[in-house]
């Protein structure tokens, strides 16, 4: 045989090898996907552009259980019926709170976490070590709210009305005891205290026989305030509109989200206003139970409003906390999930998400071969916390 025949059938022997290998290969990913389908992650197919890779199963769910899931800090926090834990990436118990509830709402505020449950009557304060405080309450809570110095203000139902009370970081009764009267004011709709704990807006609706009614009432907490009367400040009444939900920005601006609108307030008292030429799609699901987007707001926009001129559906737009617009994203579908946190927004088009820094640039791309509930960042900048109905898994972003 010559030197050429002798090379040519070694270069076919590893060729076969080779095609052998890849066909191994090929089997055993069709029999991974077949075992574990439902929990493969399908990141592979964005190519070379950054994307989420399983680092770990965080936490193993069932279908029936009842728990819901936030990140605080690096660290994963789960809160069932039975109790509240935090638990570290290595899968450990930080720390542990008991209770009986039996669909609790988790608000955080880091360093500060409340939890509770509407109609009852007991919240639970706590912070990086674990119980700083409870309350009990006379009347049915109907909403509470914790901000990042501990201050605790709850709405309860009382026979006619409501009745507002606020505590401080250590669980003390500051004497704000504000009663209203359904005939009179309306329905109290959301009250939270600024993070210096001298302000605190109550948005009241009130369903006149006119129309819809919208009160704005600005408590004064500080010294001044016993000097005014019933503590208030000053106060916004709009028409035909709806402000369910604020909250306050770094520089102690206050943006009030209405069905229609946006309403900047400096610290200052000075409104501006915002009418909107799109419907609101999505506002980050984390502003009533997450506290932590302080430095802009983002905004997820549906289709124009008659007659309007706006952005195109599907934008996602970012504001200044001086209330101006400064990026805009474009999703190019219909958006079914928006969060928002200082570092990092996630975007949702059923089961692609898109992780963007503040100014709207694309950090990753990520489909999933499964249904996804949440996508929440950890503070680290590059793992996230992905919540389906069957297990919490740690991602990391990568190429």
């Amino acid at each position: 045989m010559s030197r050429i025949e002798e090379y040519k059938k070694k270069k076919d022997k590893r060729a076969q090898i080779f095609s052998l290998i890849l066909l191994v290969i090929a089997s055993g990913i069709l029999i991974y996907s077949e075992v574990v389908g439902r929990d493969l992650h399908l990141s592979f197919i964005n190519g070379n552009e950054p994307s989420l890779y399983l680092e770990k199963q965080w936490v193993k769910r069932e279908l029936s259980d009842r728990l819901i899931f936030n990140v605080y800090e690096n660290d994963l926090i789960q809160c069932s019926p039975d109790g509240i834990k935090r638990i570290s990436q290595k899968g450990e118990e930080i720390w542990h709170q008991t209770y009986s509830m039996y669909l609790p709402k988790l608000v955080v505020s880091e360093p500060y976490l409340a939890v509770g449950e509407e109609g009852g009557k007991k919240i639970y304060v706590l912070n990086d070590r674990g119980l700083v405080y409870q309350v009990a309450t006379e009347e049915p809570i109907e909403y509470f709210s914790i901000n990042s110095k501990g201050f605790l203000s709850v709405i309860g139902e009382t026979k006619d009305g409501h009745r507002i009370k606020v505590y401080d970081a250590q669980g003390k009764d500051l004497g704000i005891d504000r009663n209203t009267f359904i005939e009179d004011a309306g329905y109290p709709l959301s009250a939270i205290v600024s993070d210096n704990g001298f302000h605190m807006p109550i948005s009241y609706l009130n369903p006149d026989t006119k129309g819809l009614k919208s009160n704005l009432i600005f408590l004064d907490l500080g010294e001044d305030g016993i000097l005014k009367e019933d503590l208030i400040e000053f106060a916004i009444e709009k028409e035909n509109t709806i402000f369910p939900g604020m909250y306050y920005l770094q520089n102690n601006s206050l943006a009030v989200l209405g069905d229609d609108r946006i309403l900047w307030i400096d610290k200052n008292n000075n409104v501006k206003e915002e009418i909107l030429s799109n419907h609101i799609k999505a506002i980050p699901w984390n502003i009533e139970y997450r506290r932590n987007l302080s430095t802009y707001l983002v905004l997820a926009l549906g289709e124009e409003l008659p007659g309007k001129q706006g952005e195109a559906y599907g934008s996602v737009v970012f504001y200044s906390m001086e209330g101006n617009k400064k990026h805009v994203f474009d999703a190019q579908g219909d958006i079914t999930y928006l969060y928002g946190d200082d570092n990092m927004v996630i975007v949702g088009v059923n089961r692609t998400f898109y992780g963007l820094d503040t100014r709207g640039k694309e950090i990753f791309k990520y489909t999933a071969l499964k249904d996804i509930d949440e996508v929440i960042p950890l503070k680290n900048g590059n793992k996230v916390a992905l919540i389906s109905k069957d297990s919490v898994d740690l991602m990391e972003i990568k190429r």
